[in-house]
């Protein structure tokens, strides 16, 4: 009968002990949470929308004229590029085994054109002395002979220069001064005529709006709008409208927000940054937005 109650004292002494500890964790666990700073409304009125970076340009998705194995790349995602700047370049050894064939061609064009030209300077040279040691036929071969001769010679270095050309659609270089803003290229991979491999951005940021379409009729292009950092709304920008697509269009950009409806209709508003702030802001991140409605309602 001891040993009875000594096991049910045992066990409550456990019981006890797991409790105090899982407590003790969910303590220290929350002692670890910081919590997110509240969000200071800009405005007594104003219309809230998701806004999402965009390039300044919009997406570049840089193609080449030609397709075909990458050979070598020069830039990565994040790097800045200049106009002109070598992206990456195609294999083009197919097309430069080519060279060495239209050289040779060249070559011998050139010494038939020489030798037409010979045969032509001789019977010239016969004829001047004596109409007659000539006969027209002969004389008027010859001169189709080294006409001929002449045009194959032309047309073989035409066909070269052709080549050089082509050659340099194998060389992509950047259209505008930016940012690579994504690069899955890679040395040896296929990259196709309408690839998405690489993308460039301008060095200009803006933000794209999307305003509810019940709250449309609200907006005012000259009112002040305002942009958070999600995580952090101490961090804010200062946006300058720029235009409006005119065109309510259904909402693409999705925050996850379990009461979010997918079928809202949207107006689409651009901004630009008015001074890059000092934290980063990255092409596809999506703040909240904040217009002011100085029409109160």
């Amino acid at each position: 009968m001891r040993t009875f109650f000594i096991l049910i004292f045992l066990s409550l002494v456990g019981i006890a002990v797991a409790m105090g500890t899982v407590y003790y964790n969910d303590m220290e666990k929350s002692g670890n949470n910081v919590a997110l700073p509240s969000l200071e409304l800009p405005y007594k009125s104003f219309i809230a929308g998701t806004g999402i970076v965009v390039a300044g340009s919009k997406n570049i998705v840089v193609g080449a004229n030609v397709a075909g194995v990458v050979k070598k790349v020069f830039v990565q995602s994040g790097d800045k590029v200049h106009k002109g700047e070598l992206l990456f370049r195609l294999d083009d050894s197919a097309k430069r085994s080519n060279i060495a064939v239209l050289n040779a061609a060249i070559q011998s064009a050139l010494a038939k054109l020489q030798s037409a030209k010979h045969q032509l300077n001789i019977i010239q040279n016969m004829k001047q002395l004596s109409a007659n040691m000539v006969t027209n036929e002969k004389y008027t071969k010859l001169k189709d002979d080294y006409s001929e001769a002449k045009d194959n010679f032309a047309f073989t270095k035409q066909k070269l220069k052709a080549l050089q050309e082509e050659l340099k659609l194998y060389k992509v270089y950047a259209p505008i001064d930016g940012i690579v803003l994504r690069s899955n290229l890679a040395v040896g991979s296929y990259f196709a005529r309408n690839s998405k491999a690489l993308i460039l951005g301008s060095n200009k940021l803006n933000i794209r709006v999307n305003i509810n379409e019940f709250d449309s009729w609200k907006f005012q292009k000259n009112a002040d709008a305002t942009a958070f950092i999600r995580g952090n709304p101490k961090q804010k920008v200062k946006l300058s409208y720029l235009y409006t697509i005119p065109m309510v269009t259904p909402k693409m950009n999705l925050t996850g927000a379990p009461t979010e409806q997918t079928d809202t209709r949207v107006l689409q508003v651009v901004y630009s940054v008015k001074n890059r702030p000092e934290f980063p802001l990255y092409v596809g991140e999506m703040l909240d937005v904040f217009i002011e409605n100085s029409k109160g309602n």
